[in-house]
């Protein structure tokens, strides 16, 4: 395509009633503006102004080209504005991807309230448990839970706080099968696992104490699954002995749907990490979320783990 330029010149020339008067108000030199419009003349093969000492006027040809090349100018300094407004003010659509249970126990609570804040800003939520590629799949933002803090190549790592794990089961669990005593004690005992924490075939739980004693148990797992949510209903059912991030579980604790065993022992702790690009060329609506969830996130944590 031609110079896109010269359709804007040709406009404000036409716009302000003269070539002195357009570039008083663009701040492109006269000269310039004269000899852009004639090349564009030029190039379509016909006259689109009528010069005189006095006065300019359009021709047939100018006035047909004109008004739609009007309608081109007009689009394309509404997408320039639109793009300037964004980077003054959050607006649009911000893309943000974390596991159910996640947005249901973190999310969830301190959406709206960012929501109410910024009108202009609409989030695309996508819970899901899978991992998500946060390039190819166009996220600008995924919040994860690792059992370690993770690096991940070319990306900003943000650690927003971190959740222990402790093992719960139903009463009803406990008052048929008793509760153990020992660590010792669990490899006698159904259990339902992650399949994160999968081996051979099996799981390995790795439980510290307040000592700082770290062991090993293998116990015999009932059920074993990815999600978080499955877990949890199983242990609520009295399927078996679950290691659960506490937050996920302590309304349930509060409310004696479950209680905690070998209180004793912990596994390592969850590190709720909030991944995204670099920020250069960062939106402030997708700033704003980041900056949102930084604020918010780690009090709601502590909150559902009091």
């Amino acid at each position: 395509m031609d110079d896109f330029n010269d359709l804007y010149y040709f406009a404000a020339v036409v716009r302000h009633n003269g070539f002195s008067a357009a570039s008083r108000a663009t701040g492109v030199d006269k000269t310039r503006l004269s000899r852009r419009v004639a090349e564009l003349e030029r190039r379509l093969g016909v006259r689109l102004l009528q010069r005189s000492t006095r006065r300019l006027a359009l021709t047939e040809a100018g006035e047909r080209f004109f008004m739609a090349c009007a309608t081109a100018v007009d689009g394309a300094e509404a997408a320039y504005e639109s793009m300037a407004a964004m980077q003054t003010e959050p607006a649009g659509t911000v893309r943000l991807s974390c596991p159910v249970v996640m947005a249901q126990s973190y999310i969830a609570p301190i959406l709206p309230s960012y929501l109410a804040r910024y009108p202009k800003v609409k989030v695309f939520l996508e819970a899901t448990d899978r991992t998500v590629n946060l390039i190819e799949e166009r996220f600008d933002l995924v919040l994860r839970a690792r059992p370690h803090i993770d690096a991940d190549g070319g990306m900003v790592v943000k650690t927003l706080g971190t959740a222990p794990r402790i093992l719960v089961a139903s009463p009803a669990f406990v008052e048929a099968n008793g509760a153990p005593s020992c660590l010792e004690d669990l490899s006698g005992y159904e259990v339902v696992g992650q399949l994160s924490d999968q081996t051979d075939g099996s799981i390995v739980w790795r439980l510290s104490d307040s000592d700082g004693k770290t062991f090993g148990v293998k116990p015999s797992c009932r059920l074993l699954s990815s999600d978080l949510r499955v877990l949890h209903q199983a242990a609520l059912h009295g399927i078996g002995i679950a290691l659960m991030p506490q937050p996920i579980v302590n309304e349930a604790l509060h409310s004696r749907a479950l209680v905690q065993v070998l209180p004793e022992w912990t596994a390592s702790e969850h590190v709720l990490q909030l991944v995204y690009p670099p920020p250069r060329g960062m939106l402030p609506s997708v700033r704003s979320l980041i900056d949102h969830l930084a604020s918010h996130l780690p009090s709601a944590i502590k909150g559902l783990r009091s």
